[in-house]
């Protein structure tokens, strides 16, 4: 099964600028716990709850902006990708979401809720 039958296309995404509180509702109005940080139609970086938390340790979420917290260092696939690559580096890299790109864009967002609910419907 490849990634882009199960991905989510209709990816919430932030600007780097964009302040902590503004994020913490968006999390909460899309019900989601990450997102991707993208800055003229790039993708520039990822930001999930436990990223503002640690940030929350050494400033208040009001002087805190995404770009502050956000990880630059994102994983990021092709919707040709395999789920079970997927799968796997979630594990190996300890994370819950990865953006999918096509052309420079972001497409799609796979999580490892998608992927649990995904095996859960073949089985």
């Amino acid at each position: 099964m490849k990634v882009v039958e199960l991905m989510n296309k209709n990816v919430a995404t932030c600007h780097p600028a964009e302040k902590l509180s503004v994020i913490v509702n968006k999390f909460e109005l899309f019900n989601i716990a990450g997102m991707p940080v993208v800055e003229k139609g790039k993708l520039v970086g990822i930001i999930c709850q436990s990223d503002i938390l640690k940030g929350l340790k050494n400033a208040t979420m009001q002087d805190l902006t995404v770009k502050d917290v956000m990880e630059t260092n994102v994983v990021f696939v092709s919707p040709t990708e395999s789920v079970v690559t997927v799968a796997r580096m979630m594990v190996e890299k300890h994370i819950n979401r990865i953006p999918i790109i096509e052309n420079d864009s972001v497409v799609g967002i796979v999580t490892r809720g998608d992927i649990i609910k995904a095996v859960a419907e073949c089985g």
